[in-house]
């Protein structure tokens, strides 16, 4: 039955919003939930590497005779390594969220330029972040407890060696976290990313044919 003009009523459904904006801001939702965890672990990771590398690292060593400096260093960067890789294991999972979303509904291309950076040095801090605590720290941890000191003999120099390393590493990886976690934040979704310009306009008010 058609409904004689200047009779039409607004019902439900019109006032709804169409199913594409209500995916667009679904998606939105939950980049944002991804972009907070990721900041979140990454944000965690570089306090820990300012606070104990820039920090923690020079007093005990500066005020704490040997071996009691190197023991307590040791022990506070292992335990420490392993909530580094746990943070970045959260950011990762953050990360291939946020992937999966850009494949189901590309961005600009600014924004994928953006991302696909975010992608990379993600990925290259998280390697970094697991080479520090699976081969570095573990290497440093097992010299000292064979009271190997740095720069005395020949295991002495591997010791001093494999320190430089750590630190160099550690300088390299607390830039590339600050710059993901930067980019994380540039690159947050809204549901206008995903308005469509070929969208169909709405329907006009009241009973359809």
């Amino acid at each position: 039955m058609v409904t004689p003009p200047g009779h039409e009523t607004f019902t439900e459904a019109d006032l709804a919003p169409p199913e594409w904006e209500a995916q667009a801001r679904r998606r939105a939702r939950v980049d944002r939930g991804a972009t907070f965890v990721a900041v979140l672990g990454l944000g965690l990771w570089c306090g820990g590497l300012v606070a104990l590398g820039a920090c923690a690292a020079p007093m005990v060593f500066g005020l704490t005779p040997y071996p009691f400096s190197a023991d307590a260093m040791s022990a506070a960067f292992a335990r420490f390594d392993g909530i580094a890789i746990g943070c970045v294991v959260a950011a990762l999972g953050a990360e291939a969220t946020r992937t999966f979303l850009d494949l189901r509904s590309p961005r600009a291309p600014r924004d994928r330029r953006l991302a696909r950076a975010r992608r990379y040095l993600g990925m290259l801090a998280a390697a970094g972040a697991i080479v520090s605590g699976t081969m570095l720290t573990p290497e440093i941890v097992r010299l000292h407890k064979s009271g190997v000191r740095r720069g005395v003999g020949p295991e002495g120099a591997h010791l001093a060696a494999v320190h430089k390393q750590a630190e160099s590493l550690s300088k390299g990886l607390l830039v590339a976290a600050v710059a993901t976690l930067a980019l994380h934040i540039a690159t947050i979704r809204s549901a206008r990313d995903d308005e469509d310009d070929d969208a169909a306009a709405p329907l006009p008010p009241g009973p359809r044919q």
